[in-house]
């Protein structure tokens, strides 16, 4: 796909990762959709993009739901033509332990929810309404660093699991779905250490699975 003819949709694109991604879409002349439920940053990111010449549009969600969701990919149509690209950034907390407490549980899993499924069926539902050969990029998102007893092994297990039914369940409407995870890095004092809130080499990936049509199904792991 030529990413200079698309338009992608990013999520949580007021973040720092989501921010830079946005940039770098802009930096190579697509048209880039910048999704946030939280405006300031939504803001933000939007006055950067600007800056840098690219051609962009922010749509800010009061909540994620399947009718909110929906009617925001119609709006994106409206203004900036069918979707091509949707980066499926999660921007959550790790899975919790099986033996969590039920009100972690229940956050947690809510928030699986709301930034992987609700908005990858939303793009998947576009792109077959208007006969697209759309990417589904799923990239999870890192917040501050954890401590020993914590990892992404999880999240990133619900990625990868994710990425390839959606490519299967897909594949028939030549829509292609792949994902990028990030790779741990380990200090001497035995804690368990993660990429700064910009990855470069994430978005490095995701490009790349954008603009490779044969990927699909399959993960990337960025470079430490």
């Amino acid at each position: 796909m030529d990413i200079a003819k698309s338009v992608i949709v990013i999520t949580a694109a007021g973040t720092p990762t989501g921010r830079a991604m946005a940039e770098y879409f802009c930096k190579l002349n697509a048209r880039v959709a910048l999704v946030d439920t939280e405006r300031q940053k939504l803001q933000t990111t939007y006055d950067s993009c600007m800056r840098s010449g690219g051609i962009c549009y922010s749509f800010s969600l009061a909540s994620r739901s399947v009718e909110n969701i929906s009617f925001l990919f119609e709006e994106i149509n409206r203004e900036m033509g069918a979707v091509d690209v949707l980066i499926n950034y999660w921007q959550a907390s790790c899975l919790p332990s099986l033996l969590a407490s039920n009100d972690t549980v229940d956050q947690t899993i809510a928030d699986v929810a709301s930034n992987l499924y609700l908005f990858g069926r939303g793009a998947a539902f576009n792109m077959l309404d208007r006969g697209r050969k759309g990417v589904i990029v799923n990239i999870p998102g890192l917040q501050a660093e954890m401590g020993r007893d914590q990892s992404l092994d999880s999240s990133n297990a619900v990625i990868r699991g994710l990425t390839r039914s959606w490519a299967q369940e897909l594949e028939h409407a030549n829509i292609r779905v792949g994902g990028v995870l990030p790779r741990k890095r380990h200090y001497e004092n035995g804690k368990v250490h993660y990429h700064p809130a910009v990855n470069y080499d994430m978005i490095d990936g995701a490009a790349y699975i954008v603009e490779n049509d044969s990927f699909t199904g399959r993960i990337l792991e960025a470079a430490s």
